[in-house]
């Protein structure tokens, strides 16, 4: 069995590889799947303010996730914004760019990110982006 690591850019309507997410804003990437064969997953996330970071300018990451269909009518439904996982905070006043490393729950069909700067009231815009790294076994 051979193990290897793969890379996965997570992406932001329409196929971008980062999403401006303006002060006080919310925004969702679009789905990412993990593979078949992942047996351990994390992902890198990076928040980078536009300009000169207000006390303030923290986003939110939430993780809502898809197991599939769970009453059968047809379609994936992914968890509420209120019982998405909560992936942590990125302070970009402390640190900008901010980015964190953090490990992904296995399996799910489906993920997509939250980012949102609706909970801290930021004052800036803060561009998002992110990365899954996995180790698979095949």
């Amino acid at each position: 069995m051979a193990i290897t690591h793969a890379e996965t850019q997570v992406t932001w309507p329409t196929a971008a590889n980062s999403k401006a997410v303006a002060g006080g804003g919310d925004e969702a990437s679009e789905e990412f799947n993990i593979d078949d064969t992942c047996v351990k997953a994390q992902i890198t996330i990076k928040a980078d303010n536009s300009t000169t970071p207000a006390a303030d300018d923290q986003l939110y990451v939430w993780l809502t996730q898809t197991s599939g269909d769970p009453d059968g009518a047809g379609a994936d439904e992914f968890d509420t914004d209120e019982h998405a996982q909560l992936l942590g905070v990125l302070d970009t006043n402390k640190e900008d760019p901010a980015i964190m490393t953090v490990p992904l729950p296995l399996p799910q069909k489906g993920c997509k990110l939250r980012a949102e700067g609706v909970t801290a009231g930021t004052t800036n815009s803060i561009t998002v982006s992110a990365t899954v790294t996995e180790q698979r076994a095949a």
